[in-house]
């Protein structure tokens, strides 16, 4: 809910993502849980995928591919990224690196059948296109936030998102990384701005709707490098279920 909550759009998350090593073969969309998650995620407000997923407990069969890309998930995950790629100690991995070649393994093999063995989702994979944004819950022992203020963005880095970056000084430059000049704002936020950024620094304060994917229109000075980063919208649909199966074939593939 966290990454999620709240009126201004620029302080949510574009997507939420987590581990999930629940599915170890043999199992099934309901023995693993997933159903259960499917169900807790039904109306969340932001896109979701797995960020790693591939459990080792047993033989790795790849069972969960089918799932994440069939109509039971495909309206709420958008699929999800297959852990990992190179052999390491916690044996993982779906290929050796031996003399700076690469050696594909059983997991790697069972991996391919199994993407080689799923259909695309088909249209938009029954993601919704419209959600609403929850509430921030009260400050409690599982939100100590007193205050919806965020810091005000320095005035140095308007400069930046106005003008670019410029040519990387690189680390030993006084305008390094090390260098800059902080947020005015306090660290208990008691003197933040009420949107993540103002009028005052020539942007543009975020809309009230309850639709992550609405905007006011009103583009000035910093918002166009928000517009990049909130450019995802409510769901990833067709393209996103397309990127991130792609994703998860080239982490798996490369």
């Amino acid at each position: 809910m966290y990454f999620a909550c709240g009126a201004d759009e620029t302080a949510r998350s574009d997507f939420f993502a987590f581990n999930d090593y629940s599915w170890c073969d043999p199992s099934s969309f309901t023995e693993s849980g997933w159903d259960k998650k499917v169900e807790t995620y039904s109306n969340y407000s932001l896109p979701i995928f797995l960020s790693e997923f591939g459990c080792i407990t047993n033989t790795r069969e790849w069972n969960e591919i089918a799932a994440l890309y069939s109509e039971n998930m495909t309206g709420v995950y958008s699929g999800g990224l297959a852990y990992e790629y190179t052999v390491e100690p916690n044996g993982y991995g779906l290929v050796d690196l031996v003399n700076g070649q690469v050696e594909p393994n059983d997991d790697f093999d069972a991996l391919q059948a199994a993407y080689e063995a799923t259909p695309n989702p088909t249209g938009d994979g029954g993601a919704r296109a419209n959600t609403t944004v929850p509430e921030c819950p009260p400050e409690g022992e599982e939100w100590a936030v007193s205050t919806s203020n965020l810091p005000e963005i320095p005035a140095g880095a308007v400069q930046y998102i106005r003008d670019g970056a410029g040519t990387g000084p690189g680390l030993t430059d006084e305008s390094s990384q090390w260098a800059g000049t902080p947020s005015e704002t306090e660290p208990d936020l008691s003197n933040g701005v009420e949107v993540s950024e103002d009028l005052s620094n020539g942007t543009r304060p975020s809309s009230n709707s309850s639709s992550s994917g609405s905007s006011d229109g009103n583009s000035t000075a910093a918002d166009d490098a928000g517009a990049s980063s909130g450019a995802s919208g409510l769901h990833l649909g067709t393209s996103g279920l397309l990127i991130t199966s792609l994703l998860a074939m080239a982490y798996a593939l490369l």
